[in-house]
């Protein structure tokens, strides 16, 4: 029987070569290739078309995502893991609704990864046991919502989702700007982005919309 082949996304190597090592000691997948970009992603799925992508959400050029979206609307097979330090319901559900197939923490066990890995590739959703879901596959877990309060999320990049999250607690652009090390002028650009992702007009429509989805206490 094949190997399943796997290609490793992710602009950190040390990330990539630690996911590697797992998977080559486990014996179960082949890495068939890696990618730091979106660009070279997309190169490699369509030279090797492995059978699964293991993504990291955030990339220079993009992000997991938009990879799994592109994938999806080229008819491509190839399943995608997406990995994050978002552990977030609302951003995991999203992100399935755009085309993912698996939803990942990092901080999560190499158990976990094996799992994830062997229910995308038989055709089911995972999303992290941490989030309060179970395996699609099994039949418990709650079903995806449609038409949420939480839509928007799945265009949102990472650092879009972060800038958000800061927004709706409190922080203003400079305040901002220094957590994440950028400048003010890209907190308040990311800020004009996610207003028109998510049809939002005042910072008052943020917290209220992070509120009703849990990002933020009321």
């Amino acid at each position: 029987m094949r190997t399943p082949s796997v290609l490793l996304v992710d602009d950190h190597p040390p990330l990539r070569a630690g996911v590697a090592a797992m998977l080559q000691r486990d014996g179960t997948y082949e890495v068939a290739g890696e990618a730091g970009t979106l660009d070279e992603a997309l190169i490699q799925v369509r030279a090797i078309k492995p059978d699964i992508v293991i993504a990291d959400i955030t990339l220079p050029d993009g992000n997991g995502i938009d990879l799994a979206r592109s994938l999806k609307r080229d008819g491509a097979s190839t399943r995608v893991l997406l990995l994050t330090m978002h552990a977030r319901r609302a951003f995991a559900e999203n992100a399935i609704k755009a085309g993912a197939d698996g939803y990942l923490l990092k901080e999560s066990t190499g158990e976990h990864l094996f799992r994830a890995l062997e229910t995308v590739r038989s055709g089911d959703v995972f999303i992290d046991p941490a989030l309060g879901l179970q395996n699609v596959g099994d039949g418990s877990q709650t079903p995806l919502e449609t038409g949420s309060d939480t839509d928007g999320f799945a265009a949102l990049s990472e650092r879009e989702y972060e800038v958000f999250r800061l927004l709706a607690s409190g922080q203003n652009s400079k305040q901002i700007g220094v957590l994440l090390g950028i400048s003010s002028k890209t907190v308040d650009n990311h800020r004009l982005s996610i207003m028109t992702k998510l049809n939002l007009e005042s910072i008052a429509d943020i917290v209220r919309l992070a509120i009703r989805v849990g990002i933020v206490e009321p």
